[in-house]
């Protein structure tokens, strides 16, 4: 088969999930991208009613299909999450307005590389210096420009810190070394499906240059977790101005008392306050 059918195109808004500052190695425009899912390169992009995809460096098959729903978080239940908040009108408003939004599953260790390159940064320039990242690494799988596997640790010590300061990473640098090595001496567990909450964070906030807002980005799009909410200027911005938390508390307070609020819904209800905030 040339392509396969992922969902019907209402289940999914491709630009709001693939463009949204959730992942950077995703290119493209409202209704086609192009990027990588482990060593495959594909295409994911709307036509007619429904969300196909194409795999640009292989035969496409069943295990493709599942794979991509898997990433996109297909499964999420995102009529129900509707729902449960329609007497609230910030967040339904959120949600109306960016319908299909959904929270990626990445790997674990591109999202631990990813989000320490957020720090202090803007979303086009994590792109600029992540996709720059895996051309420098070379293990390059298809014809497109960016159509790279994303580096494994060893090879990011390989790299070294002065090669990613001259790519832009500046003080990022050591921290994504030291990332690297407590990965690579299994400091780091990258399949924690049965951590509790203050368990990974404790781990990933070992890191250096990691705090909780990172940590819960790590947790939240590359461990699938439902119980973070990371805190930006965005989120921060949402909780203040449209559900009463107090505007003396620090980030890292606000995270920690939408946690206690929104439980296992606190994922989904950060990505579209920090996604209406962003866009509106």
């Amino acid at each position: 088969m040339d392509k396969v059918t992922i969902c019907k195109s209402e289940t999914i808004d491709l630009k709001s999930t693939l463009d949204g500052g959730q992942a950077f190695r995703w290119h493209g425009t409202e209704d086609s991208y192009r990027g990588v899912i482990e060593n495959k390169v594909y295409i994911i992009f709307r036509e007619g009613n429904l969300i196909n995809a194409k795999c640009m460096n292989s035969q496409i098959d069943r295990g493709d299909l599942l794979k991509i729903q898997r990433y996109l978080g297909i499964d999420f239940n995102l009529d129900n999450f509707t729902k449960k908040y329609d007497n609230n009108n910030y967040i339904r408003k959120l949600i109306k307005q960016n319908k299909g939004l959904r929270i990626l599953k990445q790997d674990p260790w591109e999202s631990i590389v990813s989000f320490i390159t957020s720090s202090v940064s803007n979303i086009s320039k994590i792109k600029k210096n992540i996709n720059e990242l895996c051309v420098l690494n070379g293990n390059k799988i298809g014809e497109g420009e960016y159509d790279y596997i994303f580096p494994k640790d060893i090879e990011i010590v390989d790299i070294g810190e002065a090669e990613l300061r001259k790519l832009g990473f500046g003080f990022r640098a050591p921290y994504l070394i030291d990332a690297a090595m407590k990965s690579l001496n299994n400091s780091i567990n990258m399949d924690s499906k049965n951590d509790q909450y203050e368990e990974k964070l404790s781990e990933l906030t070992n890191i250096k240059g990691v705090g909780r807002k990172v940590a819960d980005c790590i947790m939240t799009y590359g461990y699938g977790r439902r119980d973070t909410f990371p805190v930006d200027r965005w989120v921060r911005k949402g909780l203040i101005d449209n559900l009463g938390y107090s505007s003396r508390l620090s980030n890292d307070k606000l995270s920690e008392l939408a946690q206690k609020k929104f439980k296992n819904d606190s994922a989904y209800i950060q990505q579209y306050i920090f996604y209406g905030e962003k866009t509106s």
